[in-house]
């Protein structure tokens, strides 16, 4: 099995590394990996199963982790045959696709398991208005996306907001600070109730994250020192 278990690893690595995606489901890796698996273990009758008993035996050693039904995020892959998880083979494979969603703000294009992960993290609600719709919400970068190409797809580095306060966080209208307390720009004058309500009166407010919510504090603490009107 450990001849199994590290094939499943080199096209978890070929995904992440091909997409820039942490972030993947059981489909698509099964549509994309499926002939490869087909040809290096041709005795096997039911590779589709393997390879999900495989997931879950990475899962059970964290070098994945379960976030939703069939979505799975990418850790750190320990390969039993030694090789370094920098030394995948490619042959003459086509790379790994993502399927894509666009986002509203910005016309941004997220491999769309990324974004079904941050949802889920976020367990599909913002935290600043309480939008719970999921079409209705957007992964929101805290660094810029245009800035800071390296953090696009760092799940450390997003928040899940609903669309009209994703474009009021990337116009600097508010933020968050290292103590997740809400900021909001002295310059926001609005008649819009639901504004008034979720950034001028919430205003020093701590906004709750769920436990699941991977966001590192200090890319807030970054992207404020960038913003004129903040003062720590």
């Amino acid at each position: 099995m450990s001849e199994w278990r590290d094939a499943v690893r080199r096209e978890l690595e070929r995904f992440r590394r091909d997409t820039g995606s942490p972030c993947v489901s059981r489909q698509e890796l099964l549509d994309q990996a499926l002939p490869r698996f087909e040809r290096q273990f041709s005795d096997a009758k039911t590779p589709e199963q393997t390879m999900s008993r495989v997931l879950q035996e990475l899962r059970d050693r964290d070098e994945i982790e379960f976030v939703d039904r069939g979505l799975y995020e990418i850790h750190t892959l320990s390969y039993e045959d030694g090789r370094p998880t920098s030394d995948v083979d490619e042959g003459n494979e086509a790379p790994y696709r993502a399927e894509e969603y666009d986002t509203v703000v910005g016309a941004r294009s997220l491999p769309a398991s990324f974004r079904r992960a941050a949802l889920e993290r976020y367990e599909r609600r913002c935290p600043v208005s309480g939008v719970d719709h999921a079409a209705l919400l957007d992964v929101a970068h805290v660094l810029p996306w245009s800035d800071y190409p390296a953090h696009r797809l760092d799940p450390t580095n997003v928040l899940v907001l609903d669309r009209t306060h994703h474009a009021a966080f990337d116009r600097g209208l508010f933020t968050l600070d290292a103590s997740l307390t809400l900021r909001t720009n002295p310059s926001l004058d609005t008649a819009c109730r639901t504004l008034r309500r979720t950034l001028l009166d919430a205003e020093g407010s701590t906004v709750s994250l769920p436990s699941t919510a991977t966001l590192d504090t200090s890319h807030l603490t970054e992207r404020n020192d960038s913003l004129t009107w903040f003062s720590g």
